[in-house]
């Protein structure tokens, strides 16, 4: 090795095997260099209109988006074969201490170069040189032939990944190191012929090369252990409280003995649970198997079980045929038999299944949809001995198992707890891609340069004639250079698992990401210990990708993440981004692993989610106003010692599309309102039921768009809280009834699967359920009715006899079929027969979705079924078997009638419910405000100062202006239509007055002033509806130009409509009103 650099690769190289093992053809190409420019156009647009009333975020997004089926070649150019640099040829490798001990203490290693020591004590290895500090070398846990036992532990985190380890006979490698979202330990691949312990819950890579006959033992881990493959070769494996595998990753354990105990679960493909596998009959234990992709007429598996108790649950994956049947038979050796007999005809045989003694398994077994894998077959058996599970000879051997590997290594606080990345950027060895971009996997397109700065020849023997960045991962790549002013792409289009050590992309340069995982790949499909990028870096894939622990997106840099969810990994959930974070249909974070992203702009759309650690740095958020998305903050990160915490965030775009998230919360938020600001934008206030509140203050609204005082709060199921806008929801309350063919059912019973009628033309026709949800409302006390997110109670007999036959409850948004349109039951209320229930202030609700928008009859009245215009995530599965949403749905293209909310159609059919009750003698409960057509309109200056009218003349204000003025606001009472003329207007818009010419007069000039005419953005006003009028908000800014000094001008403002106003005391007006 050079003794000029540490962590570089010897002159002479070495040989590289690269492991080609599927194609993944993709056909979409990635996007255009356009990226870069998202941050600039949303700093400088925020509310303008162009075409077609769109915001120009909008229609930036979408060309955006378009343009990724425009740029360059299509992905399918480039190779596809997943490879592998898993060398383990001994040239260059690292051997511990032969009596075991600390992993991350450098005197417990030796590394040689082709058998000669290496000097790792100078300044080369900064003296903390360890496997991971030069990841090319293999790694060895004791050695071949080792007779004398002995213990590794790796207690600390280490992000980077090392290329071959071994750990041989009577040696012991345990890991239990914790944190972060990346791989605390991480390799490339293994051979095993000693002991391997996992004991932490975090995340372990173990490769895409594995084999041996040793043990490894995965400790209180619930799936965080991968093998990139999905594959482990022979051995013995056990669970001990732990998940290995997934639904979407189910591995396959060829050979070897499998052990389960404690809680344990293994998520197995067809015929990949080993050649034998024992649960511990004394604890619950669950044993899942694919059979999604097969495709022959019966599946026997060659694995002998033992140990099988009322305790062991046998699954089948979500996916899979559809279990119908589940039978034990006996066999003449006193074993079991188990068959599942699939829908689609086939089974899946264990031909060999010991039991426990004392227990004998039922005929019949139970099948059970479990909500989150699939299927659960239990036995419902019955058991003479079960409390003598625990003296049987295969639990306590399970136990000494778990005694043993708990105790492996002694206490850890004796070993190293200091988390290390060796991302080193000395540009000293590295990898220089094409200047004109092309293939990441074509080896012609890379020049590797060693210390001295001379190129190094890779196309001999030692590299294979396959050498690109993965197979040299000691050297720092470059996509592009300092300074580059030609735009070009490299695409990364096929898997690696092996981690490269740094990676710049410079000015103008772009890597894009394409690679896809496919069936069975669980590993990263792109990886880097950390990464600087001055250009585009774009990732267009489900797959999992790795983006390191160092981690700096500079000024210039954009990061967009494409139909991915949640599978890029930030390693220690750290970003410091001076740039742009696209987020498109993308999930980053999650509610166990939110990011801290320091400083930047971060752009949502298309249903994307960002989950967020608290920032103290000014961040700014742009949400795509016309799709659903979500931001999410980690309720302990941003409340701190039980105090309020305002969120240093300026978010644009916010609409009733834009949900904000409470995650990791111990305290449920009560209450959500929002407030406005003096410049337009909003303060959003979530309050605890505690009393801690979190606060975003600088919250800018879309164009035509004004969010409720209190907004709705509802639990997602999965993640925490959700704040949405309060006129989203459109659900039934418990005890609807739904008409069925069998009759009217509950509609909190209705299941995915249930039928119900659904009325197309008159007729009745039978409608699967294809979703069915719950969520929960919070209303608020102290704010109308309206606005309080009380439900709407529809009295018996209102609209006609036995319609509907009982009183019905429904959410404000939810929809009658009228008429053959859908009108909303808020614009129906009328104080008498349709009222709005002031006595449930907290109450579940539920909705179900048809593969169509239907009709549907409940409690004897026509109504709709769900229509996904995309808050579906606000609600909680009802039921076990969860139903994947497909995109968002919309009133125009995809409801069973249209939506009816203009005054001329609701009204009419408002005084119809209204004169029936008043007939049927049914008070009024609604008490009418008194109203006024005095707008209470006068001006506020900058420094606070109030000026009043001085006159009326000719429908305009007038008011003498001082000549230091140059800005008012003009500040008035405001009304919502839909509270002062009736519900049956559907306008909810809170308005002042509506201002058309503004005329100043000052010495002896006319100034014509149409800012609030030609300004989309200006504050304090509503969206323009007429080229010569606006309404403005109540405190709506208007600037009055330069002015003639020491003079008084006139300023004369036309206001073409007021009112009517709820009236108020003077006090409580001039509290609302003032500045």
């Amino acid at each position: 090795m050079d003794g000029s650099c540490s962590l570089k690769l010897p002159s002479g190289g070495r040989k590289c095997h690269a492991h080609e093992r599927f194609t993944n053809p993709r056909k979409n190409a990635g996007l255009s260099l356009y990226i870069i420019n998202l941050r600039n156009l949303f700093e400088t647009v925020s509310n303008s209109q162009t075409r077609s009333g769109e915001s120009l975020p909008e229609i930036f997004l979408e060309d955006l988006i378009m343009a990724d089926t425009t740029n360059g070649t299509d992905d399918v150019t480039y190779n596809s074969s997943e490879t592998s640099f898993h060398q383990h040829d001994y040239a260059w490798d690292w051997n511990g201490s032969a009596m075991g001990g600390d992993w991350s203490d450098p005197s417990n290693w030796v590394l040689k170069n082709n058998g000669n020591p290496v000097d790792t004590n100078g300044e080369s290895f900064s003296n903390d040189a360890i496997p991971q500090s030069e990841q090319n070398a293999d790694v060895n846990v004791g050695y071949s032939g080792n007779a004398t036992p002995n213990v590794v532990v790796s207690n600390a985190v280490l992000y980077n990944q090392i290329r071959s380890l071994s750990v041989w006979q009577n040696s012991t490698l345990k890991i239990t190191a914790q944190g972060g979202n990346g791989n605390v330990f991480a390799t490339a691949g293994l051979e095993n012929h000693g002991t391997i312990i996992i004991d932490t819950p975090s995340k372990v890579e173990l490769g895409g090369v594995t084999t041996g006959d040793g043990t490894l033992t995965i400790m209180n881990n619930d799936g965080n252990v991968t093998f990139d493959d999905a594959y482990l070769n022979n051995g013995t494996l056990n669970l001990i409280n732990s998940t290995l595998g997934s639904v979407d990753a189910p591995v396959t354990v060829s050979g070897g003995t499998i052990n389960l105990q404690q809680n344990s679960t293994l998520v197995a493909d067809l015929y990949g649970e080993g050649s034998t596998l024992n649960v511990d009959p004394a604890s619950v234990n669950t044993i899942y198997v694919n059979d999604r992709n097969s495709n022959n007429s019966g599946s026997v598996q060659g694995t002998v079980i033992n140990g099988v108790s009322e305790n062991t649950h046998f699954g089948i994956l979500s996916g899979s045929s559809k279990p119908t049947a589940a039978t034990y038979t006996e066999n003449s050796d006193g074993s079991y038999t188990l068959t599942i007999n699939l829908d689609n005809g086939r089974s899946i045989t264990y031909p060999t299944v010991h039991v426990a003694d004392g227990f004998t398994p039922a005929a019949q077994a139970t099948i059970v949809q479990d909500g989150s894998n699939g299927w659960l077959v239990e036995d419902a058996g019955t058991s003479t001995a079960s409390a003598s599970y625990a003296t049987s000879d295969l639990h306590q051997q399970m136990a000494s198992t778990a005694a043993a590997a708990a105790s492996a290594g002694g206490d850890t606080s004796q070993y190293s707890t200091n988390a290390v990345s060796y991302h080193n950027h000395d540009a000293a060895w590295r990898w220089t891609g094409p200047a004109t971009g092309g293939d990441w996997y074509d080896p012609k397109n890379w020049t590797l340069y060693n210390s001295k700065n001379q190129p190094v020849d890779t196309t001999g023997n030692s590299y294979n004639g396959d050498a690109i960045p993965q197979s040299e991962q000691n050297a720092d790549v470059n996509v592009g250079y300092t300074g580059n002013t030609t735009s070009f792409t490299v695409v990364a289009n096929a898997p690696s698992y092996n981690q490269i050590r740094s990676l710049s992309v410079w000015q103008n340069s772009t890597l894009e990401i394409t690679a896809n995982g496919g069936n069975n790949y669980n590993g990263y499909v792109f990886a880097t210990a950390g990464f600087e990028n001055d250009g585009t870096i774009l990732i267009n894939t489900p797959s999992k990708v790795e983006l390191g622990g160092v981690t700096m997106n500079r000024d210039d840099g954009t990061i967009t993440i494409m139909n991915n969810d949640n599978n890029v990994v930030f390693d220690t959930n750290n970003v410091n981004n001076g740039g742009t974070i696209n987020l498109i249909n993308a999930t980053l974070g999650s509610a166990t692993n939110p990011l801290w992203i320091s400083g930047g702009t971060v752009n949502l759309s298309q249903d994307s989610s960002l989950f967020l650690d608290p920032s103290e740095s000014i961040n700014t958020i742009n949400v795509d106003p016309s799709t659903v998305n979500t931001v999410y903050v980690e309720a302990n990160g941003f409340l701190h010692n039980n105090s309020a915490n305002n969120q240093n965030i300026v978010i644009n775009g916010v609409s009733a599309n834009t949900h904000f998230g409470i995650s990791g919360v111990t305290s449920a938020p009560t209450a959500a309102t929002y407030t406005p600001n003096d410049d337009g934008s909003y303060t959003l206030t979530i309050t605890l039921a505690d009393g801690r509140e979190l606060t975003y203050g600088n919250i800018h609204t879309a164009d035509g768009f004004t969010p409720a005082a209190t907004a709705s709060i509802v639990q997602d199921g999965t993640n925490g809280w959700i704040v949405e806008d309060a006129g989203v929801t459109t659900c039934f309350l418990a005890g609807s009834m739904i008409r069925t063919p069998e009759g009217d059912v509950a509609v909190e019973s209705l299941r995915l699967g249930s039928t119900v009628l659904a009325f197309v033309n008159g007729e009745a026709v039978e409608r699967t359920v294809t979703w069915a949800g719950r969520a929960h409302m919070l209303a608020k006390a102290g704010l109308s009715d309206a606005e309080a997110g009380y439900p709407v109670r529809i009295l018996k007999d209102a609209l006609a006899e036995g319609v509907p036959y009982k009183d019905m409850l429904v959410t404000p948004e939810h929809c009658l079929f009228l008429n053959g349109g859908f009108v909303p039951a808020r614009m129906l209320v009328n104080g008498r027969s349709v009222i709005y229930d002031r006595s449930l202030p907290s109450y579940d609700y539920f909705h179900v979705e048809t593969a169509e928008h239907s009709v549907i009859m409940a409690d004897g009245m026509l109504t709709e079924s769900y229509l996904d215009t995309g808050n579906r995530h606000s609600f909680r599965q009802n039921g076990t078997v969860v139903s994947l949403g497909g995109r968002a749905r919309n009133w125009n293209d995809d409801a069973a009638a249209p939506l009816v909310v203009s005054r001329e159609v609701v009204e009419p059919i408002f005084r119809e419910i209204e004169a029936r009750a008043i007939a049927a003698g049914l008070e009024n409960t609604i008490e009418a405000p008194a109203l006024t057509e005095d707008a209470g309109l006068h001006l506020v200056t900058s420094t606070g100062q109030t000026i009043h009218q001085v006159r009326t003349a000719n429908g305009r204000a007038m008011f003498m202006i001082p000549s230091d003025v140059t800005e008012v606001r003009l500040v008035s009472r405001t009304f919502r239509p839909s509270e002062t003329v009736g519900p049956f207007v559907d306008d909810r818009r809170q308005l002042g007055v509506l201002v058309g010419e503004v005329t100043l007069f000052d010495s002896g000039n006319t100034i014509r002033i149409d800012q609030h005419l030609t300004d989309a953005g200006l504050a304090g006003w509503d969206v323009q509806d007429d080229a010569a009028a606006r309404w403005t908000n109540g405190n709506a800014v208007l600037s009055l130009t330069a002015r003639q000094p020491n003079s008084l001008g006139m300023l004369a403002i036309q206001v073409l409509a007021a009112g009517p106003y709820v009236l108020v005391s003077e006090g409580e007006a001039e509290t609302a009103h003032t500045a």
